[in-house]
């Protein structure tokens, strides 16, 4: 049976307030299919194809490896796309895999390549990106704000306020995040019940997870990974397997 041996682990310290977590998978048992389904976040990746950015999700979506195939990644925090993408406006990758010769230009691409082909790919990443933190570190601090909030399970976008507009929070979020408030609030509550995962039942994970009731839960689940709340919230981590 085929499958993805998938891990995670967290970056260096200077990265912490970026990135997420690193992470690596290797196809083992023939060809394989991994469901992504949206996060918040931007994606650096490396494979033997070379390296690409993965930007913001709206949606599921399924992606096929081949045996043997590795990858590893670094997943940006939501709002600190900019390490990455630079001066590029985090939407206009939204839903798309770009070679990082388009945002960093050839010779700074082939650089990274050459350097992790040398060691340690995740270090190389890892590298090069603290390297970007004096020029691109910048985090909007309402946005960052607004992360946490919403990754501590907040229920309702109303309960926050930042001293600003919703017009302004908007415009921020999208100018960090790639897309607006309401959806990064559907993202990151979704996310969190799969951290949560089903361990008392839907009812008590949808209270939990700050969704209104177990219907919404399942509608949200329906909506953003394309299975049902049985099917996909007992799996591990968001790369589950559709195979």
């Amino acid at each position: 049976m085929s499958g993805s041996d998938y891990r995670e682990w967290a970056p260096r310290p200077e990265l912490a307030g970026h990135v997420r977590c690193l992470w690596g998978s290797r196809v083992v048992g023939g060809p394989h299919r991994q469901r992504v389904i949206p996060d918040g976040c931007v994606d650096l990746l490396w494979s033997a194809d070379g390296l690409s950015v993965v930007g913001p999700d709206t949606e599921w979506r399924d992606v096929g490896a081949e045996e043997g195939s590795r990858m590893v990644g670094v997943r940006l925090r939501p709002g600190a796309a900019r390490l990455l993408l630079g001066d590029v406006a985090p939407h206009e990758l939204r839903d798309t895999t770009t070679d990082l010769r388009r945002l960093w230009g050839s010779s700074a691409a082939d650089r990274l390549v050459e350097a992790a082909g040398a060691g340690a790919v995740g270090g190389a990443l890892e590298g090069a990106l603290a390297a970007r933190l004096p020029a691109f570190g910048g985090l909007d601090p309402v946005v960052d704000a607004l992360v946490t909030r919403l990754d501590a399970g907040v229920g309702s976008l109303s309960e926050l306020d930042f001293g600003i507009t919703d017009r302004q929070l908007r415009r921020r979020v999208i100018a960090a995040v790639g897309y607006g408030p309401k959806a990064l609030h559907r993202v990151l509550r979704l996310q969190r019940a799969l951290r949560i995962g089903p361990r008392s039942g839907l009812a008590d994970l949808a209270v939990i997870a700050g969704f209104a009731d177990q219907a919404h839960l399942s509608r949200e689940v329906r909506s953003l990974t394309g299975r049902t709340p049985s099917a996909y919230l007992p799996l591990q981590n968001r790369n589950a397997s559709v195979a």
